[in-house]
């Protein structure tokens, strides 16, 4: 499991509408918290429920670092900037689909 980030978004004052969201559990990559927070950002204020949202782009568990460049004595390869680029179009879509799916629970409930 990746980090773990919460969003919900405030339904009074001066803040209705814009989410609050932090960082629950942390894990191994900047990167993957930071995509899991914007992901739970949009998704709590296109729902309007409470989010939380696990990211983890990276399939060898390292940290982005270890995997920009093949690092001295590791067997890891280096990761491209398509593999970089297809892990965010996955996220992406993994995004939509999962706004889709609660977006119809909500208007079942409704």
């Amino acid at each position: 499991m990746g980090s773990l980030a919460l969003s919900t978004v405030s339904t009074i004052g001066r803040d209705k509408g814009i989410p609050a969201t932090t960082q629950l559990l942390g894990g191994s990559n900047e990167e993957d918290m930071i995509v899991g927070q914007q992901i739970s950002a949009r998704l709590a204020k296109k729902i309007g429920w409470p989010i939380f949202i696990s990211c983890s782009l990276n399939s060898s568990g390292g940290s982005s670092n270890d995997l920009r460049g093949e690092q001295e004595g590791s067997d890891l390869p280096a990761m491209s900037d398509a593999d970089d680029s297809m892990q965010h179009h996955a996220a992406a879509l993994a995004e939509k689909e999962v706004a889709r799916i609660l977006l119809h629970e909500k208007s079942i409930i409704s």
